[in-house]
């Protein structure tokens, strides 16, 4: 086998999980205690799922929020914070 081609599928193995929780950590924290909440609470899959994607939209339009405050402050941009 070339030697080019298994150094890339190893490659491949080891940086794609590290990439993963780089890229999704946040989602991945979420999901895991929006899944432990439902678990605990007694919810069925699907409330646990919507529970999960509720949050993920909350946290999403705080931090959207806060970084376009922040700009705004830093910058003088007379920009509103809804996007509008």
């Amino acid at each position: 086998m070339n030697d080019k081609l298994v150094a890339g599928l190893v490659t491949a193995v080891v940086i794609a999980p590290i990439c993963a929780v780089c890229i999704l950590g946040l989602a991945f924290l979420g999901s895991m205690f929006a899944g432990a909440f439902g678990w605990i609470a007694g919810l069925s899959p699907v409330a646990t799922a919507g529970l999960a994607i509720v949050g993920a939209i909350l946290v999403y339009g705080l931090l959207k929020r806060r970084k376009e405050a922040a700009a705004c402050a830093a910058g003088g941009e007379e920009k509103l914070i809804d996007g509008a």
